[in-house]
């Protein structure tokens, strides 16, 4: 293994630093030429009132408008599609404003993977540009991943819900289903006076980053059309919204497929003063030239993260191996940063998340909601407590399901991802409807020299040499369960049991594990004490449904 590798880079350094002609110029700064405009109330294309025009090398909107007008909104599109990219637009807010929005903060804003273009507000991902708020994510009504800021009562001011990068501590959440989703109150990075230079770099569905001047300010992953489809290309189009504003340097750049990491989340954790597991990820390459492999740790955290890898390069067609470790300090807490391998444009990102706890059991452990963030499972467990409901049927997201089976012609798998438990072997299985008889399919490992904290830790081993467990399932509809150091946990709260909780289990819908999207997914929580914890031994289960789904 080489040395570790581990350095701040400048933007200049993550960028692929590039010739001129290696920028494909959108605006020539004489005219128009391949734009449409599209006005409220006009066709595309007609603006008899020149909203838009050409001015001293940029496109100025509202040039020559009398303020005291009401103004149309609209957008101008480019008549090029694009998949992978990296645009670059700098712009100025110039002194008009207008009605309706004549009181309102400047705004405008840069659309990627845009459709249905002969709209004011096409179907788009959208660069929010907007007097403090450049940089903020809009989704409409496309959908995506993205991170939220778990303290909101610390946000700065702004519209939309809180977002905050995935380094600097965010959470997951997906938008997905909706027709308008704003995230935004990031820090304000954009000037008031002068130039701004906006950035996006696109990787088809794979993900978004938006740079305001130099620095990036969010992340998308997993870019998706309202009804799940994969957004992968679209147009690009900018805004006029009733503010006076100037576009110029307007220029893209396509881009090759990046690094290809087998997972672009990485979950760590330990005990202080214990022995702590390493990470690994392969990080493939699928171009014919090699590719730089220099890795940055960055982020809130940074300092108690490494990383490594087994070259410098990533050759052509090949892959490198690269190892994250983890320094747990001594405050029981969820810590954050992120892996930059390469550049930003042919390299690729890994979200970097860890549990320390500082001891074993008891207080030292993490809640369930902590467990799920460091784990980057966009859902909610019902509190950010360690002491769960147990009387309810449903809290936050979970689903009351008495009974499952399996996706036709699917094992189920079952992969541990966390526990927080008492030291000691730990069966879990199935128990088909109507029967006592416990099936069991695995054992969760006890503590050994290799593993001190096999007991209290994400991704706990098994009693075996494999990460998850695989089964035919029985045509019988069952339940899972787990025998804990009381009683037998169920996920059906119906079974006898000797537990003095009704609910000893929760079930929760899983729609994106490691990054990447699942289907028939559950996260299953188990309690085998009284307090709702629910992380005793936690559980990814997969090619399951409800038994009485159709």
């Amino acid at each position: 293994m080489l040395p570790n590798v581990f350095r701040l880079l400048s933007l200049a350094a993550l960028v692929s630093p590039l010739a001129a002609a290696e920028w494909e110029t959108l605006f020539n700064g004489k005219d128009l030429k391949g734009w449409t405009t599209v006005l409220q109330d006009k066709k595309p294309g007609e603006d008899p009132d020149k909203f838009v025009q050409v001015r001293e090398g940029a496109i100025h909107m509202y040039a020559d408008t009398d303020p005291a007008a009401k103004v149309p909104f609209g957008v101008i599109v480019h008549e090029k599609t694009f998949s992978r990219f990296h645009m670059s637009v700098e712009y100025r807010w110039m002194k008009k404003k207008f009605a309706p929005r004549k009181n309102e903060i400047r705004d405008a804003g840069l659309l990627y993977h845009a459709s249905n273009t002969g709209k004011v507000w096409p179907d788009s991902v959208e660069y929010q540009i907007q007097e403090g708020d450049s940089g903020d994510i809009v989704f409409l009504p496309k959908a995506g991943l993205t991170w939220m800021r778990p303290d909101i009562e610390n946000s700065p001011e702004g519209q939309g819900e809180p977002g905050m990068l995935p380094e600097e501590g965010g959470f997951a959440r997906d938008y997905g289903r909706t027709d308008f989703a704003y995230v935004g109150r990031f820090p304000v990075l954009d000037k008031m006076e002068g130039w701004n230079r906006v950035e996006v770099i696109v990787q088809a569905d794979e993900s978004a980053e938006h740079i305001i001047n130099g620095k990036t300010i969010a992340r998308i992953t997993n870019l998706r059309e309202k009804d799940g489809s994969p957004v992968r290309e679209g147009k690009v189009a900018l805004q006029l919204e009733g503010a006076e504003i100037a576009y110029k340097n307007v220029k893209i750049r396509e881009l090759a497929e990046p690094l290809k990491p087998d997972r672009t989340v990485i979950a760590l954790s330990g005990v202080r003063g214990q022995k702590v597991r390493k990470a690994e990820v392969i990080v493939r390459n699928s171009s014919a030239q090699e590719i730089p492999a220099a890795l940055s740790v960055i982020g809130k955290d940074a300092g108690l993260f490494k990383a490594s890898a087994s070259a410098k390069k990533v050759p052509a067609g090949g892959s490198i191996t690269v190892t994250v470790e983890f320094s747990p300090p001594e405050v029981l807490n969820r810590y954050s940063a992120g892996l930059q391998i390469g550049t930003k444009t042919e390299g690729t990102f890994i979200c970097l998340q860890a549990l320390a706890l500082p001891g074993f059991e008891g207080k030292n452990e993490p809640t369930l909601m902590g467990v799920v963030r460091a784990l980057n499972i966009p859902v909610q467990v019902g509190g950010t407590v360690l002491e769960l409901d147990t009387k309810a049927d449903v809290i936050g997201q979970s689903k009351a399901i008495a009974a499952f089976r399996a996706v036709d012609g699917e094992k189920v798998r079952m992969t541990p991802v966390a526990r927080f438990s008492p030291k000691g072997i730990t069966p879990f299985g199935i128990v088909q409807s109507g029967e006592t008889e416990l099936l069991e399919k695995g054992r969760l490992a006890d503590v050994s020299g290799e593993i001190p904290d096999a007991h209290q830790t994400l991704f706990p081993p098994l009693d075996g040499a494999t990460d998850f467990i695989e089964f035919d399932a029985p045509e019988k509809p069952f339940a899972f369960y787990m025998r804990g150091h009381q009683y037998v946990s169920y996920t059906d709260p119906s079974i006898k049991t000797d537990a003095t909780i009704r609910h000893t289990s929760r079930v929760y819908p899983v729609t994106f594990f490691q990054g990447k999207p699942v289907k028939n997914a559950w996260l299953v929580g188990f309690e085998e004490a009284a307090n709702g914890d629910y992380q005793d031994a936690v559980f990814l289960v997969e090619n399951a449904v409800p038994a009485d789904a159709k």
